[in-house]
């Protein structure tokens, strides 16, 4: 009698107790996409309320929807039902970092105890973290347990780099960021940061082309991080896929940009900016009879767009009708007449057309935008000669060496001055 009766009250405790209230999550009006992904996780957790996995679940559909308590709320279940998991703890402080810096802090040295090392995103991310809150010391110990492991570790080189530049170790610095300049993870960032260096030890054309070849490189990756990649996988919808689309465009990933924004503009046709950026990277990739029917569809949707006309222009180019890219180009420049890349591409048209007065003075109006463009120097250079003034082009072409010393085609150009009869 006695120990059922103990049982019995044992199981009315655990029932009443233990079983977490669900949140409530208001979802109306947000994209289909969207509120489908978020009522599957809140049906998962009602299926599961004890598994901390279901909560980690939805705090990983939520964190991308501007849900932050609900968010929070399911990441502290699921750290309470998972306490080994070290990706809760993550990806609640990643969500907390720009809102909460010392609880991100807190939430991701607690990734990192529980992740040891593997994955390394944590320890990484964390790093990071306190260097940008200026807690330099354990940022350093944490980039040299990330080397302790993997000497060759880019990001982590390029940490401590930034490191002993505030601290005036320039020789380090430029030896540290040596591992960084070839990975694709870490080159953009390592040639701006060896810029500076270079700039502050007094080599300053040096420190010009490391800031160019900086400039032409694609936006680094990001470090291969599986927690976030697989939180990742619950943003939906037309914002994310814009965001994913566009994120691949910076990094040059074309193709996989591609296939995003085609998705993009097959399921959402009425958006605008996916007919854009799906013209502007076909134009990249050189398929500019494709990236045409996209821009002319942007066009279409946004007729004042100048930056549209801009890339339909360029793709008009390309296909060699340079008569119709006047006609979008001065169409864009009523709308947007202080742009320099509009009076630039202007000038490239006029030329192929060969109306060189009028390819002067588009370019002329370029270079009173935006005076410290050296290709507007090189083209204006070019087409001094074609005239047969070398003088002019001589000119031009000193500007131009003045802005980028190391410049290659500006000193090509100058040989070719100097040598012409």
């Amino acid at each position: 009698m006695t120990l059922l009766g103990g049982g019995a009250a044992c199981l009315v405790w655990l029932s009443a107790a233990k079983v977490p209230t669900l949140p409530e999550v208001a979802t109306e009006g947000l994209d289909p996409a969207i509120k489908a992904i978020i009522n599957g996780a809140l049906d998962e957790v009602r299926s599961a309320p004890r598994s901390g996995a279901s909560w980690g679940k939805l705090g990983s559909v939520l964190m991308h929807y501007e849900f932050p308590e609900e968010c929070r709320n399911a990441f502290e279940e699921a750290a309470r039902r998972s306490p080994g998991d070290p990706r809760w703890p993550y990806l609640e402080g990643l969500t907390l970092m720009s809102t909460e810096p010392v609880a991100a802090a807190t939430k991701l040295e607690a990734a990192v105890a529980l992740s040891r090392g593997e994955p390394d995103a944590p320890l990484l991310r964390w790093s990071q973290f306190l260097a940008e809150r200026g807690r330099d010391a354990e940022a350093e110990r944490g980039y040299g347990r990330l080397r302790a492991r993997h000497p060759g570790h880019a990001p982590a080189l390029l940490g401590l780099a930034r490191l002993r530049l505030q601290q005036g170790k320039t020789v380090e610095a430029t030896n540290l960021l040596a591992g960084c300049l070839e990975d694709p993870h870490t080159a953009k960032a390592a040639y701006a940061l060896w810029a500076g260096v270079l700039q502050r030890v007094g080599k300053s054309p040096e420190a010009a082309w490391a800031a160019v070849r900086s400039g032409e490189l694609p936006a680094d990756r990001p470090w291969p991080d599986p927690y976030w990649e697989e939180a990742s996988a619950f943003r939906v919808g037309r914002k994310a896929m814009l965001e994913q689309g566009s994120a691949l465009l910076d990094q040059g990933r074309w193709a996989e940009a591609a296939a995003i924004l085609s998705k993009v503009t097959t399921e959402y046709p009425e958006d605008e900016e996916a007919w854009y950026l799906l013209g502007w990277g076909l134009n990249q990739q050189g398929r500019s009879a494709e990236a045409e029917p996209a821009l002319r569809e942007h066009l279409r949707r946004s007729p004042q767009s100048p930056r549209g006309g801009s890339q339909l222009a360029v793709a008009l180019l390309r296909l060699n009708r340079p008569a119709e890219a006047v006609v979008v180009l001065q169409s864009a420049l009523q709308v947007k007449p202080t742009w320099r890349e509009l009076h630039f591409n202007l000038g490239y048209a006029w030329v192929q057309l060969g109306q060189e007065k009028e390819a002067l003075g588009a370019f002329g109006q370029a270079l009173a935008l935006d005076p410290n463009h050296v290709p507007t120097y090189l083209a204006l250079a070019e087409l001094s000669l074609r005239q047969g003034d070398r003088a002019a082009a001589s000119r031009f072409l000193e500007q131009a060496k003045g802005l980028e010393p190391a410049n290659p085609r500006v000193l090509d150009l100058l040989r070719r001055v100097e040598e012409s009869p």
